[in-house]
């Protein structure tokens, strides 16, 4: 079976957790998992969506509850 994922794409201004560097942070898809991983170090953290609904504080906003506002 053939591994599903996006491009890694750098995140500007964030600072990675284990070694403290800014802008080493590269997050990506891989198997609908959210992978963010340090180029420098290495650390690397996945979420599933079960691990973001155990974290999620109970009266965080649902993704039904938020509006989308178009650009004119």
């Amino acid at each position: 079976m053939k591994q599903k994922s996006t491009p890694k794409r750098f995140v500007a201004g964030a600072k990675c957790p284990n070694c403290q560097q800014m802008d080493t942070i590269v997050c990506y898809y891989e198997d609908e998992v959210f992978v963010r991983e340090c180029v420098e170090c290495d650390f690397v953290e996945r979420i599933t969506d079960e691990l973001a609904a155990e974290e999620k504080p109970k009266d965080a906003v649902t993704p039904a509850q938020i509006i989308k506002i178009k650009e004119l």
